[in-house]
């Protein structure tokens, strides 16, 4: 990889938690505010993960020329893997709830991946 994929990757990534900070504030006001069941804020959290995902995908990708799919499922990749090892570090007992893993990541991949994709017939 060049030295300018990597700086787009990073600036991808830190990009991704920037929403992801941003939507998870607005969803614990909404918390805060009323009360909202446990399947909103689940479903709130899951729309955090695929839309950072997704315009992550679609800004590193635009700045490549080809196979931007791959650009993308590689921010949903980076993202996945660096929500997983803090998570790791702040609960130990993550693995005790094995069921949510895997969705989670076939989910950062599918945003990832989409807003690489739609990037593709843009030049």
């Amino acid at each position: 990889m060049k030295t300018g994929a990597i700086v787009q990757v990073i600036k991808g990534v830190v990009l991704a938690y920037g929403i992801s900070a941003v939507l998870l504030v607005i969803l614990a006001f909404l918390m805060f505010q009323w009360d909202i069941s446990e399947g909103v804020v689940r479903g709130g959290i899951i729309f955090a993960y695929v839309f950072s995902c997704f315009i992550s995908g679609m800004v590193v990708s635009s700045h490549h020329t080809g196979r931007k799919y791959l650009w993308g499922l590689l921010m949903g990749a980076i993202y996945y893997i660096i929500l997983l090892i803090t998570s790791m570090i702040c609960n130990r007992a993550l693995f005790m709830n094995i069921p949510g893993i895997l969705p989670a990541l076939f989910l950062c991949l599918f945003g990832g991946m989409l807003g690489g994709m739609l990037q593709a017939g843009r030049k």
